[in-house]
């Protein structure tokens, strides 16, 4: 899998509040596309000049790469429209129906879930289209495999190329 957004923690306030665990979430390719998400994403390094399918642009970290025609910027989406996602799902959580500080995170889980898979279908709308494989294998990242997430480092997930909000 490679992990193209991570999510941390969407009720920091909250979750420090109440003494609740960070909840991280996000978006991945698995599958045969995640050999070469990125690369759409963010531009090859291995090229030295287009091809007939190529131009030269920035990507969405503002360098410029070799990218698709399809996705002359990369498949970039505004965070904006993910914060939006996820305050949506966060409203629709009924905390006061928490029986207790496990329910409580139990509901914070499954909205990131939902938030995390809405967020994935956004993306895959965005991303370019050759064989078709790309946009079938962006997915969202369930709370509960998340966990290898939060062992990579930051700086790691950000050379890579993925988006942390």
């Amino acid at each position: 899998m490679t992990p193209l957004l991570m999510i941390k923690d969407i009720s920091s306030a909250l979750a420090q509040y109440m003494n609740l665990p960070e909840i991280t979430g996000g978006v991945g390719v698995y599958g045969p596309a995640a050999a070469y998400a990125l690369v759409w994403e963010l531009g090859s390094r291995r090229l030295k000049s287009p091809g007939p399918k190529t131009l030269w642009s920035k990507n969405r970290l503002g360098k410029k790469a070799i990218l698709t025609k399809q996705a002359p910027h990369g498949y970039v989406t505004p965070t904006d429209e993910f914060w939006h996602i996820i305050e949506n799902e966060i409203v629709k959580v009924k905390f006061e129906q928490a029986r207790s500080k496990k329910d409580l995170v139990y509901m914070l889980e499954n909205a990131m879930d939902n938030a995390s898979h809405r967020i994935a279908r956004v993306i895959a709308q965005r991303a370019p289209v050759d064989s078709g494989q790309l946009r079938t294998d962006i997915q969202g990242v369930d709370t509960d495999e998340a966990d290898f997430l939060d062992s990579i480092e930051d700086a790691d997930l950000e050379a890579s190329g993925t988006l942390i909000i």
